[in-house]
């Protein structure tokens, strides 16, 4: 599940914050791809858009998408933020999908490290790149909780703000070749 994480806005009835709990949840049961979620708020010098404003950020597997709208009240300013989070998803997950995929084998390789409790680990590929992976770029039927080092993995990854990141780690093909 997608953590949550709040900051100045104590002040928002708890309804209130359930709501757009919701919301963001709803958002991140679509796929498995939103990582983490931080909402914030701040007063803001913006006279003709308000004075305060929300902030809304995640990690979508290596992007970081960002929202921030502002408005009279933190209510309006989070609902407008919100709205805009979720187009954004929607929009970088669409560019993702229109993506062409190959039919080739992907990229293989075996788990180096994982650290349960903190809910990563390392894989080295075939190639000898050591790639980071998130327990949330793992993907049936392999389970983030089985995996161990050694294990023979398929995963696809991209540069992340640190290194080379997975977006997904899957189980290797029957046909896959041996390390």
């Amino acid at each position: 599940m997608t953590e949550i994480h709040w900051r100045n806005f104590q002040h928002l009835e708890p309804e209130e914050r359930s709501a757009i709990e919701g919301r963001l949840r709803a958002l991140a049961a679509e796929r498995d791809d939103l990582l983490d979620v931080r909402i914030a708020g701040q007063s803001t010098e913006h006279h003709r858009h308000g004075a305060r404003e929300a902030r809304i950020a995640a990690r979508l597997r290596g992007k970081e998408i960002v929202a921030s709208r502002s408005a009279p009240d933190d209510r309006l300013a989070l609902d407008a933020a919100v709205d805009a989070f979720e187009r954004e998803v929607r929009k970088r997950r669409e560019i993702r999908d229109a993506r062409p995929r190959s039919a080739e084998i992907p990229p293989l390789g075996i788990v180096d490290r994982v650290l349960h409790e903190q809910g990563y680990g390392f894989i080295l590929t075939d190639g000898g790149e050591r790639v980071y992976f998130h327990r949330n770029a793992v993907h049936a039927p392999l389970r983030f909780e089985a995996l161990g080092e050694g294990d023979r993995v398929a995963l696809n990854w991209e540069a992340g703000e640190e290194g080379l990141q997975a977006t997904t780690v899957g189980a290797p093909p029957p046909d896959a070749p041996a390390p």
